[in-house]
C-alpha cells in the first residue's frame, strides 16, 4: 500500500496535465490492469535482440528502457486511485469485491469450458448474452452482485453436468455466489456517496487510466513494427480478451442469421440471379455498292498488239478494205478493221 501511495503521488501530476477526465476502458477494468502488466513483461522480455528475432532496444529513442518500470508505476497509481475511489462511492467493494470477482471468474471458466464441445443449445446463446451483458462491467457492487447472481442461475442449472466435465470443480461456489451478491446489494443501499468527492475521485481515476491506457497503446504499436514478421510474438501483447469478444460477436452474429433464415417453416428464398447483360446487337447487312464496268485499263496497248494481224484489204464483213484498193469509202460507209487475237505465248494458233 505504501508503494501504492507513493506511485500515486509521482503520476497524479502528470495525468492532470492530460486535460482528459473521461474513462477510456474498452474493457473491464480488471482487464485492463491485467494486460498493463502484461505489457510491461512484454517490454522487458524482448527488450534485447535474440538471434534472428530483433529486439525493442532498437527503437528505444520511441521507447525508452524505462518504459516498463513507469508502465508498472502507473499500474499502481491506478490502483490506488481506484481503492480511493471505491472507498467513496462503494466501500463494500473494498472488503468483498476481490473475492467475489474470483467467483465469478471460476463460474465463467468452468461454463465456458463444458460449454465449448462444438453442440449449439440453448445454454450456448445463455452464456453468450450473459458475458455480452457485463462485458463492460467496472468495480461496483451493483455489476458484481448481477454477475454473481447470473453465473450462479446458469451454473446451478448445469451443476451435474460441471462436475462430470471437471471433478475438481467445487459446487460450494454456486451457494457463495448467491450469498456474495446479496451482501453486495445490502451494502451498497446503505451507502451514500459525498457527490463531490466521488467526482474528484473518479477525475482522478480516469486520469490515471489515461496514462495506464497510452502506454501499453505505444507498447503495442511499437511492438506491431518491431516484430512484423514475427506474427507470433506481437500477438502476445495485443488484447486476448478483445479477440475472444470478436470471435463470440461473430458467432452470434451467425447464430441469429440462421435463425432468422427460415420464415414459417420454410426456408428463406434464394437471392435472384442476375440478370445477364444483353448480348450487343449485330450489324445490320449493308448493301452491295454498285460499280460500274469497266474498260481496259490501256486500250491503245491492246490496238497496238493486234495491229500486226490485221489482214489487209478485208473488212468486217469479208470485202476489201477501201484504203488497201486505194478507192475512197462509199459515202455513209465507215470503215471497219478485223481484229484478230494476240498469238499465244508459245508461237502457236
Amino acid at each position: 500500500m505504501a508503494k501504492q501511495g507513493k506511485d500515486y503521488e509521482r503520476w497524479v501530476k502528470a495525468a492532470a496535465e492530460t486535460g482528459r477526465t473521461d474513462n477510456p476502458l474498452k474493457v473491464p477494468y480488471d482487464v485492463a490492469v491485467r494486460e498493463a502488466v502484461a505489457a510491461a513483461a512484454f517490454v522487458e522480455n524482448y527488450w534485447e535482440p535474440d538471434g534472428d528475432r530483433p529486439g525493442l532496444k532498437r527503437v528505444k529513442s520511441r521507447l525508452p528502457a524505462s518504459t516498463s518500470e513507469d508502465l508498472l508505476s502507473i499500474v499502481h497509481a491506478v490502483q490506488e486511485a481506484q481503492t480511493r475511489l471505491l472507498l467513496i462511492v462503494d466501500p463494500a467493494v473494498t472488503d468483498v469485491g476481490e473475492r467475489a470477482r474470483f467467483v465469478v471468474d471460476e463460474l465463467e471458466s468452468a461454463l465456458e469450458f463444458l460449454l465449448d464441445d462444438d453442440v449449439d443449445e440453448p445454454a450456448d446463446a445463455q452464456l453468450a448474452r450473459i458475458k455480452e451483458f457485463h462485458a463492460q462491467d467496472g468495480q461496483r457492487s451493483s455489476a458484481l452482485s448481477q454477475a454473481l447472481r447470473d453465473y450462479a442461475g446458469l451454473a446451478e442449472a448445469l451443476k451435474d453436468r460441471l462436475v462430470e466435465a471437471d471433478e475438481e470443480f467445487d459446487v460450494r461456489l454456486i451457494a457463495e455466489a448467491r450469498k456474495l451478491a446479496e451482501d453486495l446489494q445490502r451494502r451498497a443501499m446503505e451507502t451514500v456517496p459525498e457527490g463531490v468527492a466521488s467526482a474528484a475521485a473518479a477525475t482522478i481515476r480516469n486520469q490515471m487510466l489515461h496514462l495506464m491506457v497510452d502506454r501499453v497503446a505505444a507498447i503495442r504499436k511499437t511492438a506491431a513494427h518491431v516484430f512484423r514478421r514475427h506474427s507470433e510474438i506481437v500477438r502476445e501483447v495485443t488484447s486476448a480478451y478483445e479477440r475472444r469478444r470478436r470471435v463470440a460477436a461473430r458467432r452470434e452474429k451467425a447464430r441469429k442469421a440462421a435463425e432468422a433464415g427460415p420464415v414459417d417453416g420454410k426456408p428463406a428464398p434464394a437471392p435472384a440471379p442476375a440478370t445477364p447483360a444483353p448480348a450487343p446487337a449485330a450489324p445490320r447487312p449493308r448493301p452491295p455498292r454498285h460499280r460500274p464496268a469497266l474498260g481496259p485499263r490501256n486500250p491503245g496497248r491492246l490496238a497496238a498488239r493486234a495491229a500486226p494481224h490485221r489482214i489487209p484489204g478485208r473488212t468486217s464483213g469479208g470485202g476489201t478494205s477501201s484504203r488497201a484498193s486505194g478507192r475512197p469509202a462509199p459515202a455513209g460507209r465507215r470503215e471497219t478493221v478485223r481484229r484478230t487475237a494476240c498469238p499465244p505465248k508459245s508461237g502457236t494458233w
